[in-house]
């Protein structure tokens, strides 16, 4: 089982603290996702208010600082294709000068991963989910970024998001079948798609054909619109904690004979936290998982 970090959970660490972090907690690799904004690139923002540090190091020096860790990093995002996530809800359809602006930074951030060795670039479609028109647009935005991602050798990997265009299973089949490159790929997140009643397993093995990818963390979903709470947030607990039932989820990974990064979420979650309650939570996540696995 190959277990990678999210960088967001360091996110009051520098660069170098951050990985060697990482690498000391039994990580095996990390998605930049921090890292892109710090590289100037306008990714989603999933931590706390505050200042980004811009890189000072070239790509090369950071290449090489996590390789000598003995770290990979097999994933940059997350980004939002449509529009910025603004609200916690659907995100605008940009349009015009500031489309052509966010399209040209999605592909500064496909060219970055082919330059520091990484496979994928993460997604959101953004849009809204219950305005089915919005579908065209997304093949706009889609078909020029995969054509930009086959240059430079990258897979885009859309994930499932609630409250999002591409929202569920289906519609992602339906994104990358409409496309039908081997640019553009899937990175499951069972915790978005952990709706009462929903058979996790079963779209595992669903989407067997285009997982390359898999975000790992928990959820309790409410009952408002797109699995809210009342309190206007969703619910995202270590893993072990929620309602994902992460050992029938393992074994249908294990079925379709998956052998990629679970990447272990658990970030910003909306109100304070220590760096410890970070990790605590994290690593919660990371030894029940690895035992999941092991059964």
């Amino acid at each position: 089982m190959k277990l990678c970090a999210l960088d967001v959970v360091w996110y009051d660490l520098p660069i170098e603290k951050r990985l060697k972090r990482i690498a000391e907690l039994g990580f095996v690799g990390v998605e930049c996702w921090l890292n892109s904004a710090e590289w100037g690139f306008r990714v989603e923002r999933e931590w706390p208010e505050f200042q980004v540090n811009p890189m000072t190091m070239t790509k090369k020096e950071m290449v090489k600082m996590v390789e000598d860790l003995g770290l990979k990093i097999p994933a940059c995002g997350q980004y939002t294709i449509m529009g910025p996530t603004t609200v916690l809800g659907p995100t605008e359809v940009l349009t015009g000068e500031a489309k052509r602006a966010r399209m040209d930074d999605i592909k500064g951030l496909i060219s970055h991963c082919a330059d520091i060795g990484s496979k994928f670039m993460i997604s959101e479609s953004g849009g809204d989910p219950d305005k089915p028109e919005q579908w065209k647009d997304l093949l706009e935005w889609m078909n020029e970024l995969v054509d930009h991602a086959e240059k430079e050798g990258v897979i885009i990997a859309m994930e499932n998001t609630e409250q999002c265009l591409v929202k569920d299973e289906d519609a992602l089949l339906r994104i990358v079948q409409e496309i039908d490159s081997k640019y553009l790929k899937v990175c499951f997140d069972p915790a978005n798609d952990n709706f009462p009643g929903k058979d996790l397993p079963k779209v595992v093995k669903k989407l067997k054909d285009y997982i390359v990818i898999a975000h790992a963390k928990d959820s309790v979903f409410g009952p408002g619109k797109f699995g809210m709470h009342p309190d206007g947030t969703w619910h995202c607990p270590p893993i072990g904690l929620g309602s994902v039932p992460w050992t029938l989820v393992l074994d249908a990974y294990k079925e379709i004979g998956y052998d990629g990064y679970f990447v272990v979420e658990y970030s910003y979650p909306f109100r304070p936290m220590t760096l410890e309650e970070r990790e605590v939570g994290v690593m919660q996540g990371k030894k029940l998982l690895e035992e999941w696995w092991g059964r």
